[in-house]
This record gives C-alpha cells, sequence and structure tokens, in this order.
C-alpha cells in the first residue's frame, strides 16, 4: 500500500465504485471486481486469466450480489439505462462488470486504453485482465477516449481529471454537488489518507514521480476548492459515504 511502509502487514479493502445521478443521465463510475473472473479465471476472456489464481483471486471476498449490474439494480436504476460509464483506469479491481453495460458510452483516457493492451511493467500486466476490457473492441460498446479533462455533461457538474501515475491513463473525478460542494473521487490516486498526506505511493506504481505530481495537483485542488477527496481503497473513507441507498446529494 506504501512503498517501504509496514512490511508484511496486510490491509483489508475495498473496491467501490460510483453512481451519479444527474438531470441528463445517470453516470457510473468504475465497476468493481469480475465475479465471473474470480469463479473461473482460467476460462476468462479470450485467453484466460489463470495467473489470477495466484496472483490475487484468493484475496478476494466476493459473492455474486456484489456485481456492479447487481449493485445498480438494487438502487432502483436499469444498468441498460446507465448514461456514461467513466473509467477511472482499468485495472482488474475496477473495470471487472465493464460487459454488463452495452448500452452505456464508456469514457477513458486515451494513454489508458493504449497501455491496457500492451503494459510494459510486468507487475502492471498481472493488474490488465482483456476479459475485462476487451469487449471494447466489439462494435457493441462505445468507447470515448479522452486526452486531458473532460467535463462530461458540458455543465461542469462532472469532470474527467487526469492523474497518471498509479497507470498511464488514470483519472479522479471531480463532482459538484448541491448541499456537498465540491468531490473529488480520488479512485487509486494513493491507497489511503496516510499514503495522500506524505505522498506514499506503492512499489508497483507505473510511474512514481508522475503519481507524486498527480498527488500533488489533488491536494491543491482540496484546497483551492474546499473539496472532499475520497480515495477508492481507503477503508474510513468509505466509512464517511451514506450507506446507499443514502447517497451525498
Amino acid at each position: 500500500m506504501m512503498r517501504n511502509q509496514k512490511p508484511g502487514e496486510t490491509y483489508p479493502s475495498l473496491t467501490p465504485f460510483y453512481v451519479v445521478d444527474h438531470p441528463e443521465g445517470t453516470v457510473l463510475i468504475d465497476t468493481g471486481t469480475s465475479y465471473e473472473m474470480l469463479q473461473n479465471p482460467e476460462e476468462y476472456g479470450p485467453y484466460g486469466a489463470g495467473y489470477i489464481s495466484e496472483f490475487a483471486a484468493d484475496e478476494i471476498e466476493m459473492n455474486e450480489d456484489q456485481k456492479a449490474a447487481n449493485q445498480v439494480t438494487d438502487l432502483g436504476y436499469d444498468p441498460d439505462e446507465i448514461e456514461y460509464v467513466v473509467m477511472t483506469h482499468l485495472h482488474l479491481d475496477h473495470a471487472g462488470d465493464i460487459r454488463e453495460f452495452p448500452d452505456s458510452e464508456f469514457i477513458v483516457q486515451q494513454d489508458e486504453l493504449e497501455y491496457a493492451w500492451w503494459p510494459a511493467d510486468p507487475i502492471q500486466q498481472n493488474l490488465y485482465v482483456e476479459g475485462d476490457f476487451g469487449v471494447f473492441h466489439s462494435s457493441e460498446y462505445s468507447v470515448t477516449a479522452i486526452s486531458g479533462n473532460y467535463d462530461v455533461f458540458g455543465d461542469g457538474t462532472i469532470e474527467c481529471i487526469p492523474t497518471p501515475g498509479h497507470s498511464p491513463g488514470h483519472q479522479a473525478v471531480r463532482v459538484e454537488l448541491e448541499d456537498a460542494g465540491t468531490v473529488i473521487l480520488g479512485a487509486d490516486l494513493a491507497f489511503t489518507q496516510e499514503a495522500y498526506e506524505t505522498e506514499l505511493q506503492p512499489a508497483f506504481a507505473w510511474d512514481t514521480e508522475a503519481a507524486i505530481r498527480s498527488n500533488r495537483k489533488i491536494r491543491n485542488l482540496e484546497r483551492t476548492e474546499d473539496a472532499a477527496v475520497y480515495l477508492a481503497h481507503d477503508r474510513d473513507h468509505f466509512e464517511e459515504l451514506p450507506e446507499p441507498p443514502e447517497s451525498l446529494v
């Protein structure tokens, strides 16, 4: 979780995704982990993902009810009516249920799309599973490849902010809410609040220097815009959010 810190200690964390209800359409941010991959990694995707069995599968606890599409349904939304799916990046714990949203427009940084197909770093190779995002090659799925900041609805309420480092095309998402104000969903910008404040990246970061610059970028936005920053894997951050179906407004 933080390079050279607390060696040997484990840190159980969650792999969340988020629903943003906008007057012009519902937006899903990330799609969690694939239940199907965990059940049968050898047969997952066009070439299988058997290496997941040794790499991560035994460490991930998940049931079918926790699939992104199923949780979206439980919240009262039809997965077929999700307007946009913003991918913070394409690592396996964020891109697992992509195939369940064929009617959505996926918004991904171009750099992330390119790197996901052929990651040079051997550790990063284990984090990208073609069975997750391979459907982007299908004509049934619509993808908007972006470069830089991107305003989803053109009204400043949901904006993608490039934060490379954890991966080449990692992005945070800024959401403007009527009561809660500015919320920044930082995804894997850092893994914990401590890591965020002390600029400590994990050993497998794609580019540590870029990650630190991105970390500082968001910290500056947090300061200047009085924003609340939520990191995907910080347990305390997750507990600060309302229990679904309640939400920040």
